[in-house]
């Protein structure tokens, strides 16, 4: 009986710490705007203003990033920061004259997310391109909540 208390204990643990997980998700959509192209996912976009909002309540790890000439779907993973920012930006990588969204870190909070690997990214990679982080300035959406 002790047994089973302690497996039911150990799975309520769990349970708990995966709820707080799951609300670690952005809960606004946060507006940036570049001056250069960009790559996400395997979508290329032009430089222009872009929102990057949750796009589905059941899996906190797809976005929507809509722009004026685009909109496109893109999967990121959980990223853990060693501390909360003290701003909200997005994160490219830079391969020559290429970029390629990698992280979005909203102020305040130690979680972010790791955008899913490009394709072209891979490519350069391959190539041994060297990569420098480029960082832009974001904010909670107007109106947001």
């Amino acid at each position: 009986m002790k047994a089973f208390r302690s497996i039911v204990l150990a799975a309520g643990i769990v349970a708990v710490a995966g709820v707080h997980d799951t609300s670690a998700q952005i809960e606004t959509s946060v507006e940036f705007t570049t001056s250069f192209p960009f790559t996400v996912g395997d979508a290329t976009l032009p430089a222009g203003s872009y929102t990057i909002s949750p796009a589905d309540e059941e899996d906190p790890e797809v976005f929507r990033l809509e722009g004026a000439h685009a909109s496109v779907f893109f999967l990121t993973e959980s990223a853990q920061a060693s501390q909360a920012p003290s701003k909200t930006e997005i994160v490219f990588s830079r391969y020559g004259d290429r970029y390629v969204l990698k992280n979005i870190w909203v102020e305040g909070s130690a979680i972010g997310y790791l955008a899913e690997t490009a394709l072209g990214e891979r490519h350069a990679v391959k190539r041994g391109a060297p990569s420098t982080p480029e960082r832009v300035a974001a904010r909670k959406a107007t109106g947001a909540q």
